[in-house]
């Protein structure tokens, strides 16, 4: 069986992969198509390498 699974970050590590402060992260990701958010726990939350990724090349156009 070959499942490939999508590596998940946490907020700091997303914002160190796209390179931007956290702070930044936090308000690109009260945009819409941003990558979304992927709850983790109550107070916790990631986003998936995959849609960081599929919005970085959205914004090589820009």
């Amino acid at each position: 069986m070959s499942a490939i699974s999508d590596v998940v970050y946490r907020t700091k590590p997303a914002a160190e992969y796209l390179g931007i402060s956290v702070v930044t992260l936090w308000r690109l990701s009260q945009q819409d198509g941003f990558a979304p958010k992927i709850k983790l726990s109550a107070r916790a939350v990631g986003y998936r390498k995959s849609a960081l990724d599929a919005w970085l090349t959205s914004r090589q156009g820009a």
